[in-house]
């Protein structure tokens, strides 16, 4: 039995000998190429060399002799340093050439050269130490001179006949080899060739007809089965590659049967789900949706499933809203989500859309893929309406609260008056008790009041142009008193020019001041508040800056919330002012914010539009 293994050696063999012959006569031609380049060309390029540099060297020795003539010898070191540094090249040059003398005729032109330059130099000799030169002497100085230089051409021009005739034999010889190699090279193709498409179909036919049935087994086409009767290892693959196509077969069905059981169990779970929920897949075609989407939106499933959820939202109002929703939440993560209101049957129902990207590890990819994203349209009906319950409790308890309590204002007025009666000092301290925390009372009833009316939507602002100084000067004026008592160093820096805002008086002071006295209550005697008043872009921005304890990050995270106090220091008030500023704030189109480490202070900044001119 021939095995794989040998039918492979064969034709590596048979490769062998081919790639053996073509080295042999390559070798062979290379050589013969060699030996016809064997010669004197680079001797000949090298006497071209020296004459080129024996030419330059020459006139600028002709140039200085003629100088040196004409001005009996006044010219500087210089000068006669580079005569003799052109004397030394030159005849360096003439000593080079005569040792690589290779063409007939050469070597007379080379003696020649040799004699015709020293009675050059003679005569220079001589004409130097004339006392007195003719015009004559001159002429005969440039004809040995010409003399010389007619020499050095004729010693280049037979080297360069002889480079050029050298170079053509050199061609030919090339071009009869190209022609050798180019016939034995196509010989030796054409043989290849033969070999190729007459030895490999026995092997490579069959590994052929193998990856066309793995192909279809990748794509879970798993009928498939190898034809290949062969007694080598080939036919050995197509048996082991039969067995495992009717086992994958018989697995691919289990686990459809599993995961069809899965996909029940999951839709169930997903419709017995009082919240609605939407799947949609990274390409936004809905995958899954639930009964209580359906019965919301009033569409039936077929009109949702495997559709694109832009295409559904075009003709579905809840849908709109909800896909809005999802926008937003991929472009913005922290962007604030509003809840959705709809009436069915008679009945208002308040929505809060909730969005989570799916994350799932891919194997294939060794890499996390987002595969959609899951929308869950909770329900928070009944939330909303203890909510309201509990803002309009609120507003009724602030409302019967303010009538007592400016009952108890009054009478701790008149207790205070002479006339009524002198107190004496444990009396008077006991009335100053009271009115403290009587005004502690009359602040927490204005931020229940302030409260209800931002949780019923009724904020009512009054704009007007307000100078961004009287802000100040209100807000600081009111907390003169405190800032005294600690000792506080405020710092104020309003900058110049600043535009006038379009803003409500009332609700910025009571902003600035609930800041100002949030950062008095937490700063020591003697320590420094900083405030600054200064435009950035087309916004006036007004930013108050302790050296208090500061915030940490999870107290930050929270600090605008409702009912949300952080700090250690003993607490006034429900916690409701910075969420009631920020509400006062945001109805204004501002913005409010805090720039705080903990142990470093804090930097409460809110700006408010200003008004172009």
């Amino acid at each position: 039995m021939k095995t794989l293994k040998s039918k492979i050696s064969l034709g590596v063999i048979f490769l062998f000998a081919v790639i053996l012959l073509l080295s042999v006569l390559g070798i062979m031609f290379i050589n013969h190429l060699a030996h016809k380049s064997r010669g004197t060309i680079v001797e000949n390029y090298s006497s071209v060399n020296y004459m080129m540099n024996m030419i330059s060297e020459l006139d600028d020795i002709n140039t200085f002799q003629i100088k040196y003539l004409e001005t009996k010898g006044n010219l500087d070191s210089v000068q006669l340093n580079k005569y003799r540094r052109s004397i030394n090249l030159f005849e360096k040059n003439l000593h080079l050439e005569t040792k690589i003398i290779t063409e007939p005729g050469e070597s007379e032109l080379v003696h020649q050269l040799l004699s015709t330059y020293k009675d050059y130099l003679n005569n220079y000799e001589q004409l130097r130490k004339k006392p007195q030169l003719k015009e004559n002497d001159f002429e005969i100085l440039q004809e040995r001179y010409l003399t010389v230089r007619t020499k050095i051409l004729d010693i280049y021009k037979i080297n360069m006949t002889a480079i050029t005739h050298k170079t053509n034999n050199l061609q030919t010889t090339a071009d009869d080899v190209t022609l050798y190699m180019s016939i034995v090279a196509t010989l030796s193709i054409l043989i290849t060739l033969s070999f190729i498409f007459t030895f490999p179909s026995s092997i490579v036919g069959p590994i052929k007809e193998l990856t066309e049935k793995i192909k279809s087994i990748s794509e879970r086409n798993y009928d498939q089965k190898l034809e290949i009767h062969t007694k080598d290892e080939l036919g050995e693959l197509a048996n082991a590659f039969n067995v495992m196509a009717a086992r994958l077969k018989l697995y691919d069905a289990k686990q459809i049967d599993q995961l069809l059981f899965e996909q029940k169990r999951l839709e169930a779970v997903v419709h017995s789900f009082e919240d609605g929920i939407l799947f949609i897949d990274e390409n936004r075609k809905v995958v899954l949706v639930n009964n209580t989407i359906l019965q919301l939106t009033g569409l039936k499933e077929q009109d949702v499933l495997h559709h694109y959820i832009p295409d559904v939202a075009a003709y579905n109002d809840l849908i709109r809203e909800i896909y809005k929703t999802v926008l937003l939440k991929i472009s913005d993560g922290d962007a604030e989500i509003k809840l959705i209101r709809i009436a069915h049957e008679g009945k208002e129902f308040f929505f809060n859309v909730e969005v989570e990207e799916i994350i799932t590890y891919a194997e294939s990819e060794k890499k996390e893929t987002f595969i959609g994203n899951l929308i869950l349209l909770r329900n928070i009906t009944k939330y909303q309406e203890r909510d309201k319950a509990k803002t309009n409790l609120l507003a009724t308890a602030s409302h019967e609260l303010k009538t007592p309590l400016s009952s108890i204002n009054l009478s701790l007025k008149l207790l205070d008056d002479k006339r009524v009666g002198v107190l004496n000092d444990e009396q008077k301290e006991i009335i100053a008790a009271l009115r403290q925390h009587s005004n502690r009372l009359s602040r927490v009833i204005n931020e229940l009041l302030d409260y209800s009316q931002i949780e019923t939507g009724n904020i009512r602002l009054k704009f007007t142009s307000v100078k961004p100084d009287i802000v100040l000067d209100i807000g600081v004026t009111a907390l003169m008193m405190q800032v005294s008592e600690k000792n506080i160093d405020l710092q104020t820096v309003v900058e110049e020019d600043l535009p006038e805002i379009h803003a409500d008086l009332e609700k910025l002071v009571f902003v600035f001041i609930n800041i100002l006295n949030n950062a008095i209550r937490y700063s020591k005697k003697g320590d420094e508040i900083k405030i600054e008043v200064k435009k950035v872009d087309n916004d006036v921005q007004f930013s108050i800056k302790d050296i208090g304890p500061g915030i940490s990050k999870e107290d930050k995270e929270k600090l605008f919330h409702r009912f949300t106090q952080v700090g250690e220091i003993s607490k006034q008030g429900w916690g409701l002012g910075l969420a009631i500023s920020k509400e006062f704030i945001n109805a204004q189109n501002g913005r409010i914010w805090v720039e705080s480490e903990l142990g470093k202070g804090s930097k409460f900044i809110f700006s408010i539009p200003g008004i172009t001119k």
